[in-house]
């Protein structure tokens, strides 16, 4: 169970997992601070979960760093996170190390490193004035090994934020804060689902046939165990890399 006094911060919440991880943070009691560029997928996820809502939901770019300080500064002290779920991030173009460039490094880093840095730095502090916190930050099974559907730039962002995960978890351990990593497989999202649309039948064969479920996962799963990580109930688990992948990483 949640204490339904505990306020969840969820970034990327437009659509995927983390519109799944705010309505499962909201059926768990908790209230929500809802964050995503998107305006209209914003809407729609806060239009499902209203009545959990701390504030209305914040039309923000999360690479955008001083706009972030202004909108949590604005907030009231009692409004401020406990929570945090840093789920922006993400790439599905496949392109060969050689066809890489430094500015594809650069927008991997800044999508799925910066974001997650920028957000707990933000937040953390709240977290360690109240005694009790909850971070999770999105890796991927890219970043515990090699991709066949993304890129290394991707890989080497999310392996960062693996190691992120870990700094974090051994500062903040003595705060009360727990910080984890989900590293989610091949989860059918929209976004995947399209990206996966556009490749040969046969490459789609040779990608399930690596994962020994034998499917992709649904939106559902991916989102369970971050809201798990969210709870009460897990904070004897931090540092971890939770890996929910099928198999396909073992």
């Amino acid at each position: 169970m949640t204490d339904s006094r505990r306020i969840a911060l969820v970034t990327g919440c437009g659509s995927g997992i983390c519109a799944a991880v705010a309505h499962g943070l909201a059926e768990r009691g908790m209230r929500l601070l809802l964050v995503d560029r998107d305006p209209y997928g914003l809407a729609r996820t806060g239009r499902a979960v209203e009545d959990a809502l701390v504030a209305d939901p914040l039309v923000l770019d999360v690479t955008d760093a001083p706009a972030v300080e202004d909108a949590l500064r604005s907030l009231p002290a009692p409004d401020r996170p406990d929570v945090l779920v840093n789920g922006v991030g993400g790439d599905t173009r496949a392109i060969p190390f050689a066809e890489l460039t430094e500015a594809d490094l650069h927008m991997a880093v800044t999508y799925n490193l910066t974001t997650a840095f920028t957000m707990t730095r933000l937040c953390a502090p709240t977290m360690a004035e109240r005694g009790w916190g909850r971070i999770v930050n999105f890796a991927s099974v890219a970043g515990r090994t090699y991709t066949h559907v993304s890129n290394a730039a991707y890989v080497a962002a999310k392996a960062a934020v693996i190691g992120l995960t870990k700094q974090c978890a051994y500062e903040f351990g003595p705060m009360g804060i727990t910080v984890n990593a989900v590293a989610h497989g091949v989860i059918g999202t929209d976004r995947v689902a399209e990206a996966w649309r556009e490749r040969p039948e046969q490459w789609r064969q040779s990608v399930l046939a690596r994962i020994p479920v034998g499917r992709p996962g649904t939106v559902t799963e991916a989102a369970a165990i971050v809201c798990h990580l969210c709870g009460e109930e897990a904070g004897y688990t931090t540092g971890a890399v939770i890996d929910v992948n099928g198999g396909l990483h073992i």
